[in-house]
């Protein structure tokens, strides 16, 4: 092998690394440290509010409501005791509730302690008092006071969301500091939304490490040796710093998904790694120094890489197609650690290599023997082999339950799910709706457009009735609205006489009683439920509610039963946090079309790039379809909602699984095209990359199943199913694939590299066309040499002939070189009448004498009254010329089996049929085989050895032939020979279709 610095062309850019690795590994350590640099500011930020699209209707209306009757950004503080009313107990709860509103970014608190306090202004109560003066307040029942007496809710109204982290702590030391006798915890949207940035943190903190620690120990079983564990380690190091610099530098707080980047880079950053390993350890056994090893590992696998990342980036990728911000972020990030990989990996690691002293000879041998692969390998091709009849229509069978599993499944967020059962975040939300109202508001808004509408009594009294409509429905444990907070200032103003607990008769007392609740209640408390000119009115939910699903249902009743029961001109909206995620999440299902399909075509076009065929482009895409309706199926069937993490599954599944579809296709295609033998092909490709594909499907499994230890049922069960996915992508890749090829041949963009000439203007097609006469020169000059070293006497007449003959073919293969150089594309200007027998009689003048040396005889019967067809006879005789040297070939192929061996004749006959010239080229060769008939003229196909044939006899007579309006037909059979029948139009017939179109 040549030294690096002697290799030029394509390899360039890797001779240049290999011989500079320094100037390489000192920018990688300077890019390094800058990203390394951002890493102390990353942010744990994750919110509920991120899983909210910002350009939807629900967002819009929500912050449009957020504006008008201020945030519903609300924690409750919930203490249980023995018996709230028991003196030093309420005492307690009251210094409670004055620390609590102390505390920065708290706008307002609602509690019993300060109810009292705004309702008694004489202070003359006692708390026994007080206790039978607010049994029969509807408004403070599940709201501030369980049914027993023994749990009391705090209400904490928050500026803004924004302030939750500061606010959450400072309660939290409160409540620590009361706990003394008392039950005290504290619940709302904002202490999920910080539990879910804890556990994130505590994820990040813990699962990467795990998943590092763990490849690092697969690769040292792997390779058993210290560079097989450091260079894939320290290449995965290199790009988990790259990004999370990103991350950092770009300010965007850590989430539950971006919190999988590192476990996505991690597990298929060591897959890469492997198939780079095992190409280097192969290398330095044929390398004498380790600039040779890294060069010739990297020339290798450098492009089969970049195919790997390009479409693990594209499923990747896809995903941005999504509305939710936390999954645009994921993909963002996902793709630059992914490409930053590649950079990594083609770039740097071979100035490492090349840097590194070659191991001793001992550890050369990086091959082990794995006798339980080799034996499943060996059942697998069986399988694919014998038993396609029985292993198809189980797959077959599979996908189709999995797809009847696809339409049940549900879309679904629940944010409260998101955590296990255990968590006190999940226990809190389940404990506080027991004996109180839930945790998660609904706010349903009315507009009457008239202004001092809900002034009028009457209107009043029809909010009470939509109140007891909703008390009704399922999850709503209390509504509260204007008209409860009048009731009581009505109750209070009339010396707490039960039948006062209800709205007056007259607008006038309306109003005094809204001025009452003003001065009592603060003007703050007020407009939460009225906007200024009282037209328009909110009535809150208190509901536990936690499911998106839920959310759009109670949205979807309460819709219709107000546009039966409101006045016509009346408008209305059902709002609140929980409607715009829920709205959000069912975004997931369009979004997953787009992405999975987007996924799928631009796969299918890099498999057609590749290939050079939709049809094997298209049989690609099944096995890797395959995984992700498996996947899918599953969620349906055991009830797995789609989610923001289980959405992710799909696009990333498709990107990795696609990589070994790769390997296996194109390892395939060079073994198929050794011998056309499929079973073979079959086998060997098997034998070789079977076992990589199975050690880096379950490498990239064993890294995702990390994360069924995370804090988050949706990131566990994203665990699970991916590594039920890449189990389902190994099945599809090893037994679904092999046995789909066996009904497809491949040629590939490999073909076409390995077979261009080099020189730059001159097409392969071109120099098979300069080769043709040539190679008619030379058997005419091989006939001449052979008679005259046999000193046999050549008739005067057989050596003009063959004179004649050189001297066309000079003439002819300057034309060719003549069209070279000018590139001239309009053939049809310089089309003439050719009489077809003329190309014919010249052709075996040349060759005819070959022919019997070859003990070949050939047979000519040719009309001679043949109409002239438009064509260059210099082309015909290229396609003649093609024809009988392909028919002397498969002559020359067929064993010699005795005295009753089948006589070795070509027959050439020419006829008219149809206002069509027809020549026909028969062989008593042994015949095309079937499973090649369909592929003899594509380009570069060919069943002859290598070297022997390019494979563009028959693809350029095809061509030819098709540029004369022609036809070419074949007739096979093994064992009997082969005819090619072409068929041209008459000169006259031509010209007539030439003006006609």
């Amino acid at each position: 092998m040549p030294r690096p610095s002697t290799v030029s062309g394509k390899n360039r850019w890797l001779t240049f690394i290999v011989d500079h690795p320094y100037h390489i590994l000192l920018t990688a350590f300077i890019i390094t440290i800058l990203f390394a640099w951002q890493l102390p500011k990353l942010q744990f930020q994750t919110s509920i509010y991120d899983l909210a699209v910002e350009d939807i209707s629900e967002t819009v209306r929500y912050e449009s409501f957020k504006k008008e009757f201020g945030t519903d950004a609300i924690i409750f503080v919930v203490a249980n005791t023995e018996n709230i009313f028991e003196p030093a107990t309420f005492q307690r709860i009251e210094v409670l509730a004055q620390a609590l509103a102390e505390v920065n970014g708290i706008r307002g608190v609602i509690s019993l302690p300060g109810i009292r306090k705004d309702i008694d202004l004489t202070e003359r109560w006692n708390l026994s008092d007080f206790e039978k003066l607010v049994a029969p307040v509807e408004l403070f029942q599940r709201n501030l006071i369980s049914a027993d007496k023994k749990k009391t809710i705090i209400t904490l109204i928050l500026e803004d969301i924004e302030v939750k982290d500061e606010v959450i702590p400072a309660i939290e030391e409160i409540i620590a500091e009361e706990k003394d006798g008392l039950s005290l915890y504290q619940i709302g949207m904002p202490l999920v939304s910080k539990a879910l940035a804890e556990y994130t943190e505590k994820d990040f903190l813990h699962l990467p490490p795990i998943t590092f620690l763990l490849m690092a120990f697969i690769l040292f079983c792997l390779f058993r040796n210290l560079l097989g564990v450091l260079v894939p380690t320290g290449s995965v190091l290199a790009a988990l710093i790259w990004t999370f610099g990103l991350i950092s530098w770009s300010q965007t707080p850590l989430s539950m998904l971006t919190m999988i980047v590192p476990i996505v880079i991690i597990a298929v950053g060591t897959a890469y790694c492997m198939y780079i390993l095992a190409a280097y350890f192969d290398s330095i056994g044929k390398s004498s120094s380790a600039k040779e090893a890294s060069f010739l590992c990297f020339t290798h696998v450098g492009f089969p890489t970049a195919l790997a990342v390009i479409t693990t980036t594209i499923g990747l990728g896809s995903l941005l197609l999504n509305k939710i911000t936390a999954i645009r972020e994921f993909a963002i990030f996902s793709c630059f650690g992914i490409g930053s990989l590649l950079i990594i990996l083609l770039l740097v690691l071979p100035a490492v290599l090349a840097l590194l002293p070659l191991p001793p000879e001992k550890e050369k041998q990086t091959k082990t023997k794995h006798d339980f692969l080799e034996s499943l390998l060996a059942k697998i091709i069986t399988l694919n082999l014998r038993h396609q009849h029985v292993t198809l229509p189980i797959v077959a069978f599979i996908t189709l339950i999995s797809l009847v599993g696809i339409y049940q499944i549900k879309v679904e967020s629940n944010p409260v799910d998101y955590f296990k059962k255990d968590t006190p975040i999940s226990q809190h939300f389940h404990d506080i709706y027991q004996d109180m109202a839930g945790s998660f508001p609904l706010n349903v808004v009315l507009d009457s457009k008239i202004e001092s509408y809900f002034e009028d009594p009457d209107n009043l009294r029809m909010i009470s009735r939509l109140q007891r409509f909703f008390d009704s429905l399922d999850n709503v444990d209390k509504t509260i609205s204007v008209v409860d907070y009048l009731k009581l200032i009505n109750y209070a103003t009339n010396q707490y006489k039960e039948e006062y607990y209800s709205l007056p008769e007259e607008s006038f007392e309306v109003r005094m009683l809204m001025n009452s609740y003003v001065s009592m209640l603060g003007k703050d408390m007020f407009d939460r439920f009225l906007n200024s000119e009282i037209s328009k009115i909110n009535i809150i939910l208190r509901t536990h509610i936690a499911s998106s699903r839920d959310f759009l249902l109670i949205k979807e009743k309460i819709h219709d039963y107000l546009g039966e029961n409101l006045p016509e001109d009346f408008d209305f909206e059902v709002t609140g946090f929980g409607i715009v995620i829920s709205q959000s999440s069912h975004l997931l299902t369009k979004g997953q079309v787009k992405s999975i399909s987007l996924t799928l075509v631009l796969i299918f076009a890099v498999m057609l790039l590749l290939f050079l065929s939709g049809k094997a482009a298209l049989i690609a895409l099944i096995p890797n379809c395959f995984p992700i309706v498996i996947n899918f199926g599953l969620m349906g069937w055991l009830g797995i909602e789609l989610s923001i993490a289980t959405s992710l599954i799909a696009c990333i599944a498709i990107g990795l699984a696609v990589d070994d579809t790769i390997h296996y296709l194109v390892r395939y295609n060079s073994e198929f095209k050794k011998d056309m033998d499929k079973d073979r092909a079959l086998r060997d490709t098997i034998k070789s990359v079977g076992k990589p594909i199975i050690f880096t499907t379950l490498t990239i499994g064993i890294g995702f199943s990390v994360l069924l230890f995370s804090h988050f049922k949706p990131t566990a069960i994203f665990g699970l199913l991916m590594v039920i996915t890449m189990l389902s992508a190994l099945i599809g890749d090893l037994l679904l694939l092999p046995s789909l090829m066996l009904h497809v041949e491949l040629v590939t963009a490999w073909d076409l590299v390995k077979l261009m000439p080099a020189q730059p203007g001159m097409s392969a097609a071109m120099a098979h066309e300069l080769h043709q006469p040539l190679n008619a020169i030379k058997m005419g000059s091989e006939f001449l040499k052979m008679m005259i070293q046999r000193e046999a006497q050549i008739p005067q007449e057989h050596l003009s002939q063959v004179a004649d003959e050189i001297s066309d073919q000079v003439d002819r293969t300057a034309e060719i070189i003549n069209r070279l150089r000018v590139f001239d594309q309009q053939q049809d200007i310089d089309k003439e009448e050719v009489d077809i027998n003329q190309p014919i009689r010249s052709v075996l003048r040349v060759i005819g004498d070959q022919l019997r040396l070859e003990n070949i005889e050939y047979n000519l019967h040719l009309d001679e009254n043949l109409s002239p067809i438009l064509a260059h006879s210099n082309r015909m005789a290229q396609i003649v010329f093609n024809l009988v040297s392909n028919a002397r070939d498969a002559i020359n192929e067929e064993k010699d089996d005795g005295p009753e061996s089948r006589t070795r004749l070509i027959d050439i006959h020419s006829f008219k049929e149809n206002n069509r010239v027809v020549f026909t080229v028969s062989d008593t060769g042994g015949g095309i085989p079937r499973h090649v008939r369909r592929r003899i003229f594509e380009p570069f196909f060919t069943t002859k050895e290598t070297g022997r044939g390019k494979g563009l006899g028959l693809c350029i007579t095809y061509q030819v032939v098709k540029d004369y309006r022609g036809q070419i037909e074949v007739q096979t059979e093994e064992g009997a020979g082969t005819m090619f029948k072409v068929s041209i139009p008459c000169a006259r017939e031509a010209m007539e279709e030439k003006v006609n179109a």
